[in-house]
């Protein structure tokens, strides 16, 4: 009975106005978007602000409503902050070899074991690299190009010019070319990155799935070769690669008992590797409000139907 009569109390109409001003300005939104969060029309918020609407109860329901759910999203845990495991510490290892050495260098396995994670740490503590992600739309000798030439600030608009441009710029810069997700790229795109950076005289560290090694390798034909032969290092990774230590230093923030530690390196070691347990991590502690344990692990997992 008590925990019911301390609900949060209603805003005033003068406090419902100055919240929806100060949300307005810290978030940059407009009144017309603002309305339509409400549900009302956008004159109806104008009448609203400048205080000349009819019935206001009727609104200051739906901007307390907007504050709460805004508080909300606030409060959510998001995933755990980056720190230093043993896949970063691989992946970072090819990534420098290149820099330092300007050798081909790939780290290829498992998904979601954390390579992107370290490609991104090691992009924002350099500033020296150059990192792109490729996707299906960029996999082609096209598609790096217009990748690359947006990083290097590259104008040009004729193919052969902008491979000419590219290399220039990388030319003497002491720059490393690092490429997530290289599994998407063509054997043609694989071999014109050799080429650029051959040219450049720049390292070039590839991360992904096992594909990526596979387009190096190739089946050992002439057309191969000079791809495979300038591979200086090459780091393979994987589930396994996780270790005990790893898990709890990514959730070391969190507290967390050994029986619930236990349950997310088990999930670790599955297809779902380190992202799996994370997601599992975070959707616990938003579902049930900050209680983590090994009982409340198990049943996020029930509910996201990983495991048994």
């Amino acid at each position: 009975m008590e925990e019911k009569a301390v609900t949060m109390q209603e805003m005033t109409m003068e406090e419902a106005i100055d919240w929806l001003k100060e949300y307005m300005q810290s978030t940059g939104k407009k009144q017309a978007v603002v309305a339509q969060e409400l549900g009302i029309s956008g004159g109806g918020l104008s009448s609203f602000l400048s205080g000349s609407y009819k019935t206001p109860h009727t609104i200051i329901p739906k901007v307390q409503n907007l504050k709460e759910i805004n508080q909300g999203k606030r409060t959510v845990l998001t995933d755990p902050p980056f720190v230093e495991t043993s896949v970063s510490r691989t992946v970072e290892a090819a990534i420098k070899y290149s820099h330092l050495r300007g050798k081909i260098s790939v780290v290829y396995g498992d998904a979601g074991i954390g390579k992107t994670q370290a490609f991104k740490h090691y992009l924002a503590a350099n500033e020296l690299a150059i990192g792109v992600t490729i996707s299906p739309t960029y996999a082609s000798i096209t598609g790096v190009n217009e990748l690359l030439a947006e990083q290097l600030g590259v104008r040009e608009r004729v193919a052969r010019k902008i491979t000419r441009e590219i290399a220039l710029k990388l030319k003497g810069s002491g720059r490393v070319i690092v490429i997530d997700e290289a599994q998407h790229l063509t054997v043609r795109a694989l071999n014109h990155i050799r080429c650029l950076a051959d040219e450049a005289e720049v390292g070039v560290c590839f991360i992904g799935n096992e594909e990526v090694y596979s387009k190096l390798k190739g089946s050992g034909k002439a057309d191969f070769a000079q791809l495979f032969s300038r591979l200086g290092m090459r780091a393979p990774v994987g589930v396994n690669t996780i270790t005990r230590e790893d898990v709890e230093k990514v959730f070391q923030a969190a507290g967390l008992q050994k029986e619930a530690l236990d349950i997310l390196y088990q999930i670790c070691h599955t297809n779902y590797g380190l992202r799996g347990a994370v997601n599992v991590f975070t959707n616990t502690a938003n579902v049930f409000q900050g209680d983590i344990n090994a009982g409340t692990i198990a049943r996020m997992m029930r509910q996201l139907n990983i495991g048994r």
